[in-house]
């Protein structure tokens, strides 16, 4: 029992490490005669010689007209663990060099793009809902005044009013009509404003970062949302944000601010 565990511990089988073990003390014999002594059935014993033959462990003769298996050399265990080992290494080489594709596998599918999309009447109080449970710490945002208003008309339930509550920084790219007063909408808590002429520059969508996520809202005709959370999607929207930003100048004319 104890030459049976040692073989296992080689990595035979439980029952190949029973008929090599018997095998090892008649030296030769039959399939019948050696699934007598492993105590194992004989179509067992057949296949599990077939598998000992295959490693090099024992071989094979024809006496009598009865097939007969004859055990080889120990050190073909040895050899054996030589060869598994060589395979081994040459799996470790192979895994080297796919190693790169499967780290540049590994990023692409960190980065799958985790897309929201959102349409009808009922846009602003589902996105107003995604914002929210995101619990943003800080938000970037550019519209078009006017025509948000139109579509987000101030309310008591204003998630703008919401923001202000969670004391939410942000800072606001505003397009407006230069043609018109600047309408007023609900001062958040700690808000940077900048201004860009409509005339110049016609926007008419909504855009706001939060959360390593941009929010694009279609203000044109039917009401369309998406939300993008793929992190080089929104470093590239985030580069075009900050180049408008830089570019825009803070408008601070409180006498030009509708009442």
């Amino acid at each position: 029992m104890f030459l049976v565990k040692n073989l296992q511990n080689l990595g035979l089988t439980d029952k190949e490490a029973k008929v090599y073990a018997s095998l090892s003390e008649i030296k030769e014999a039959t399939p019948q005669q050696l699934a007598i002594r492993a105590g194992i059935n004989r179509a067992t014993s057949y296949v599990i010689l077939e598998n000992l033959l295959k490693r090099g462990l024992v071989k094979s003769a024809m006496k009598q007209k009865k097939l007969h298996y004859i055990i080889e050399s120990p050190t073909q265990i040895i050899n054996l663990l030589e060869k598994q080992k060589r395979e081994i290494e040459d799996r470790i080489n192979q895994a080297k060099v796919i190693l790169p594709e499967l780290d540049m596998l590994e990023k692409l599918t960190s980065q799958r793009t985790d897309v929201k999309f959102f349409e009808g009447h009922k846009v602003a109080q589902l996105i107003q809902k995604e914002i929210a449970s995101s619990k943003p710490d800080r938000i970037d945002e550019m519209y078009n005044l006017n025509i948000a208003l139109e579509y987000f008309p101030i309310a008591y339930n204003d998630h703008r009013k919401a923001l202000n509550r969670k004391k939410i920084k942000t800072r606001s790219l505003i397009v407006f009509d230069s043609k018109q007063p600047i309408l007023r909408s609900p001062q958040l808590w700690h808000e940077e404003k900048r201004y860009l002429p409509s005339d110049k520059f016609p926007l008419y969508a909504e855009i706001v970062f939060f959360n390593n996520k941009v929010l694009i809202v279609s203000l044109k005709e039917d009401l369309i949302g998406l939300i993008i959370g793929n992190k080089a999607i929104v470093n590239g929207f985030k580069l075009m944000f900050e180049l408008a930003w830089q570019g825009a100048e803070p408008y601070k004319l409180e006498s030009e601010i509708k009442k």
